[in-house]
């Protein structure tokens, strides 16, 4: 968790001791990024139980039922696992479309400490004069400026073909949370009925 907190102040040297101690997926995953992503969603959770939660008009806060804020929440972790593991290999995909041989451990790596500063921005997103979509783009510029280093030093592309790579990945992991963020804040305003989907999947006909 505090390593996610190291590279978005010192990236470059953040970046090199993630590469340098070569974690496995199920270690980088339990001791960093779990904690993280389960802390985010607490917090969130109790901010917009607490003080409301604002809407797509500018200024207008409204408070959601408990029911919402948990569902809304569960579906938040949920797409995080997502994110994590299938963004990881869209991210391995990437590589190799570039000719670079990589593990899932490095994508998942990679994939894993870039996505965090979505996940530090549920903190203030539990704010509600704090626009929703604006700590999306917040974390998603995080998320950028995180690859560029971490391509280099993770993945060690030839530099012929790494810029192409880091704007690749870029666009598919902003792209993907663009998705998640906004699934996650229709389920949660009640633009999207899941009801039906759960009733299919748990009790089927």
């Amino acid at each position: 968790m505090f390593r996610s907190l190291i590279i978005l102040f010192a990236p470059q040297k953040g970046w090199q001791t993630i590469a340098d101690q070569s974690w496995n997926v199920l270690v980088v995953f339990l001791f960093s990024i779990l904690p993280l992503l389960v802390a985010g969603c607490v917090v969130e959770g109790w901010g917009m139980a607490q003080f409301g939660a604002q809407t797509g008009s500018i200024g207008r806060v409204i408070h959601l039922e408990q029911n919402q804020i948990i569902t809304y929440e569960v579906i938040q972790f949920v797409l995080g696992l997502i994110l994590l593991f299938f963004g990881g290999k869209f991210i391995q995909w990437v590589c190799v479309g570039f000719h670079t041989e990589t593990s899932y451990r490095q994508a998942f790596t990679l994939t894993a400490y870039s996505l965090t500063p979505i996940f530090w921005m549920r903190f203030l997103d539990c704010v509600p004069a704090v626009p929703s979509w604006l700590c999306w783009g917040i974390g998603a510029l995080g998320i950028m400026m995180l690859l560029y280093n971490g391509v280099a030093l993770v993945i060690q592309p030839n530099t012929s073909v790494g810029f192409g790579m880091y704007l690749v990945s870029s666009l598919i992991l902003v792209a993907l949370t663009a998705l998640c963020h906004f699934l996650a804040q229709g389920v949660a305003y009640g633009k999207f009925n899941i009801k039906p989907i759960i009733g299919l999947l748990f009790f089927p006909i």
